[in-house]
């Protein structure tokens, strides 16, 4: 009997800003030349680009859409800054959360704007569950983290059920985007529930709290963290060059060059990854050009 095959996304989600599109231009030419399959809308989530700025990407990719933050979720993003002063500066990463409020149809792929694909990832379709990602760096290494405040725990895993990850490449099924869920992603806002955290993420700690318990854990390669590639290695099973996708997490990122000479200092795999970045760069500027 033939296998059936797994549906493909026709939806991507990112977010950015105006100090971030580099990243996202190279995200997403490397993306779409990685994996031709995909036909789909490009929706990316902002709040300060200029009218210029979008038609620099309409010009260049087909099905580019700027959709609106819902209110509700600006307004509970706006009073949970309010009250979390040090999320001022990072408050756009909760705009993430907007790919789990829509009504597409089949599943839809939400990426970080600091990724560079190097490889068709239509294998991560294949992993059941209404939610894939792939794991933290503490879920790498098997420290773990607590379900609730999301703090490492001591080397062991004692939490059963439960699986910290990495919301930079996730795999989001309509299970995962029904009305619960979204309630309780906005209910994660929420300045009092906010006082337990006791990590330093964002969007990610509303998305473990919620889902660390129902989604499906896809190998490291398909999301390779850059940023802790010291950490990880030999714990990942994965090096970077053997990486589907290379995500800079951090504050180092290929465009960023004030933060490249302590990256650099801090692990080789940084020079290695942003050899490719740059490597693609130079391939979308051609294209461009080219046009």
């Amino acid at each position: 009997m033939e296998r059936s095959r797994p549906a493909l996304p026709a939806h991507i989600y990112t977010v950015t800003s105006r100090d971030y599109l580099p990243g996202t231009h190279v995200m997403l030419q490397s993306f779409l030349e990685k994996n031709p399959w995909f036909s789909g809308q490009i929706n990316i989530l902002q709040d300060d680009l200029s009218d210029s700025q979008k038609e620099e990407f309409s010009e260049f990719f087909e099905q580019i859409h700027f959709p609106d933050i819902s209110p509700d979720l600006s307004d509970a993003i706006g009073e949970l800054v309010a009250a979390q002063n040090q999320l001022a500066d990072r408050r756009r990463r909760f705009y993430s959360l907007e790919a789990f409020f829509t009504d597409a149809a089949g599943p839809v792929l939400f990426c970080d704007s600091d990724m560079l694909f190097r490889a068709d990832i239509s294998a991560m379709f294949e992993i059941p569950g209404s939610l894939v990602a792939c794991g933290d760096r503490a879920q790498i290494t098997g420290s773990g983290r607590d379900p609730v405040t999301l703090a490492e725990t001591a080397g062991s895993m004692p939490f059963a059920g439960f699986s910290s990850f990495n919301a930079g490449l996730m795999v989001i099924g309509k299970t995962s985007r029904s009305a619960d869920i979204r309630a309780a992603l906005m209910g994660e806002l929420d300045p009092e529930n906010w006082a337990a955290i006791a990590s330093d993420h964002t969007d990610q700690a509303v998305l473990n709290r919620v889902l660390g318990s129902s989604v499906s854990i896809a190998p490291a390669q398909f999301n390779y963290l850059v940023g802790h590639a010291s950490a990880l290695k030999g714990a990942a099973g994965v090096s970077a060059r053997e990486a589907k996708v290379l995500h800079f997490n951090g504050p180092a990122k290929p465009w960023a060059f004030a933060a490249h000479m302590a990256a650099a200092r801090h692990s080789a795999e940084f020079v290695w990854a942003a050899g490719q970045w740059f490597d693609s760069y130079r391939r979308y500027l051609a294209a461009r050009h080219l046009r």
